[in-house]
């Protein structure tokens, strides 16, 4: 052999030894003491997921923090109040008549007058759930006795002068969770109701809340989430964007992404169709319930039409689309807050505390309440949350609940938009970081010890939504011993590895088996890129699939083309282990850059080829970090809306 080829042979050997010591390097940065050579923690330190910790409290993000001040609904008295009669079971309405003289005073030989109207939900609309009917008036006499058919109405007083209204003195509006149970005479000998077999079963929701900014926003809160039998999932991560697939991961097993994609969600009578765990609570014996306490933001009904039936036994949803429409409405944290002289959130827990109270010894129960008034628009608007929800989780408490039932308080995501995202380093994991806390009685504990070790190791593993929806099928079957014990129908359709929360779940899991796209998997740490060369040639290629989008999909004569203003960072996902540095030339880039015209700012999680310059990306994953309603009113499509400036905004 020549000199030169020895040479040759030589410098070949040698970089191939440089790239396997720059491997070694990448992955030093790693051990197993949930730390790294830089001294960092991780929420999940397995082979194939680490997911690392974050201060809540990282200046970044402080310099936007500031406390909101909560601001009543109104401070007047109640002229008409709501009872329950135990002994009827039924509800009574009444007129404080100390306060209605006081009132009457200020008009000479006035009389009270004050009427009800049934607020119901209009079966022969196109679009049952964003409509509602509203029947005839009824006078209210002196203690009156709601009917067991009325489920919510609509009350108002005035003042009256010889059968003319003079002034309106209140408006008001009640809900009743009434008990349409056959009950027969109880012997005082029968057992109490069997909560160990059929515990119930309640889910509080807090739209856009990760778990940093439950510890930033709502200490108290959190405080109280601290106590005995309360475990966090801190593994819990985002299967989708926004709040419909994180919510039918849960509820159905399926986040249905294909089918929000293709515009199903939009045609009426599609979310029907789908089989959702409170069916088979509902086959199981249990009473079911699912309310929002907003009307234009929610899970089912934003941009689509939302349930031709009544999907539950108790459903709030036309009660609060009635309230915004016939009481005046105060706007907070960019939603509405006040219905009248209530707060939106008020109807809320006196829905879920009625639910809860009416069949504590009758039935079993299973509810879903979730909250996006405080905090769906504005990250800040949790602080003001905390002394609120505070109280409603010690109601909870106080009326013995938490002894009977299996809590969870969850969230969908984190905030999505507004300067936790566009202004701090930790708002891209913050976003796929949900609060996800579980609540198993004393007696549960009792008699499930290993499912309670189960759940202790499972809060620093990786888990998801569709685990979630596992686990409340295992509350109908407490005797499986493992997932062979659940029928195959019963699987996540979506994720078929996922499990229930009671087993334990695999040390060595990534984001693919448990059903999370690499979009919104926190599984792999990030360094921020420097090379300007390369941030410059990967940013480019980015805007330029985006105009070559709008063009495949025939939007150039609605939506503006784009050009690049700016790259505010670049980061690199560090691969958790050897396996994924198979491919040396594939390289995985989180670039948040803005774009003109109306600088419009963006997320993109691209793969990038470093041999070929070339880019792979996922459109309609792209993340917009800004509020955009006002850029895309010439479309109704919500996936469209994220990436399209209309030709018709100026």
């Amino acid at each position: 052999m020549s000199l030169g080829r020895y040479v040759f042979v030589f410098l070949l050997c040698s970089i191939e030894f440089l790239l396997c010591i720059a491997k070694l390097s990448l992955h030093s940065h790693y051990s197993n003491d949930g730390k790294t050579s830089h001294n960092k923690k991780f929420f999940v330190n397995g082979p194939s997921c680490k997911m690392p910790q974050m201060d809540p409290f990282s200046a970044d993000i402080m310099k936007f923090f500031k406390r909101r001040q909560f601001r009543k609904c109104c401070t007047d008295k109640d002229l008409v109040v709501s009872e329950f009669d135990s002994d009827l079971r039924q509800y009574r309405i009444k007129i404080d008549e100390h306060l209605a003289e006081q009132l009457l005073k200020k008009f000479h030989n006035a009389t009270l007058k004050c009427t009800y109207q049934v607020i119901g939900r209009n079966k022969k609309s196109s679009f049952p759930d964003k409509d509602f009917s509203l029947s005839k008036a009824q006078t209210i006499n002196q203690s009156f006795v709601v009917p067991k058919t009325i489920d919510f109405i609509f009350t108002q007083c005035h003042a009256v002068i010889e059968k003319t209204e003079v002034k309106l003195l209140q408006k008001d509006a009640f809900l009743f969770v009434q008990d349409r149970l056959e009950h027969r005479q109880k012997d005082p000998e029968d057992p109490p109701p069997d909560v160990e077999s059929k515990p119930n079963v309640i889910i509080l929701g807090i739209d856009s809340t990760s778990r940093m900014n439950l510890r930033r926003s709502m200490p108290k809160v959190h405080k109280f989430l601290q106590r005995p039998g309360w475990f966090e999932m801190q593994g819990y991560n985002e299967v989708g964007e926004n709040t419909l697939p994180n919510l039918l991961a849960l509820l159905t097993g399926n986040a249905e992404e294909k089918a929000k994609l293709n515009g199903r969600f939009r045609r009426s009578g599609f979310i029907d169709k789908l089989k959702y765990i409170w069916q088979l609570f509902k086959q199981n014996g249990y009473m079911t319930a699912f309310g929002e306490d907003s009307g234009k933001i929610n899970a089912f009904d934003n941009h689509n039409p939302g349930f031709k039936k009544q999907p539950v036994d108790y459903y709030l949803r036309n009660f609060i689309v009635a309230l915004e429409s016939i009481l005046k409405t105060r706007r907070e944290f960019g939603n509405v807050f006040c219905l009248g002289r209530k707060l939106a959130f008020k109807y809320l827990s006196d829905f879920a505390m009625q639910f809860m109270q009416r069949f504590q010894n009758a039935a079993p129960v299973f509810g879903i309440f979730w909250s996006n008034s405080f905090t769906h628009e504005d990250f800040l608007g949790a602080t003001a949350l905390d002394q609120v929800f505070l109280e409603y989780l010690l109601l909870c408490d106080k009326l013995g609940f938490l002894d009977r039932s299996i809590v969870i308080v969850l969230s969908d995501h984190g905030y999505k938009n507004g300067v936790s995202r566009q202004r701090s380093k930790s708002g891209y994991l913050e976003e796929r970081l949900p609060i996800m806390f579980i609540h198993v009685p004393p007696w549960f504990r009792m008699r499930y010890p290993q499912y309670v070790e189960n759940l202790k190791i499972n809060q620093n593993r990786l888990s998801s939504s569709f685990d979630l929806h596992l686990t409340l099928h295992h509350l109908l079957q407490l005797n499986a011993t493992s997932m062979a014990d659940f029928s195959p129908k019963l699987q996540a359709s979506q994720c078929k590895s996922c499990q229930s929360l009671f087993f334990q779940l695999p040390y060595d899991r990534n984001c693919s088996q448990a059903g999370i796209g690499e979009k919104w998997c926190s599984c792999e740490p990030t360094e921020t890129v420097t090379n300007q060369v390369l941030i410059k040639k990967v940013a480019r290629e980015v805007v330029r699939h985006m105009n070559e989008h709008l063009r495949n999909r025939n939007l150039t004569k609605l939506c503006q083309n784009y050009t690049l203003k700016k790259v505010l960072y670049m980061d690199g996902k560090l691969a958790p282990t050897d396996d994924s540095l198979e491919d040396d030339q594939l390289h995985t880039y989180i670039i948040t850059f803005d774009t003109n015209p109306t600088s419009a700012h963006f997320e993109a999680t691209v793969q990038w080829n470093m041999e070929r310059n070339t880019l792979t990306m996922n459109m309609d994953e792209l993340s917009r970090l800004e509020s955009y309603d006002k850029h895309s009113k010439c479309t109704r499509d919500p996936i469209v809306k994220k990436y399209c400036i209309c030709k018709s905004f100026k």
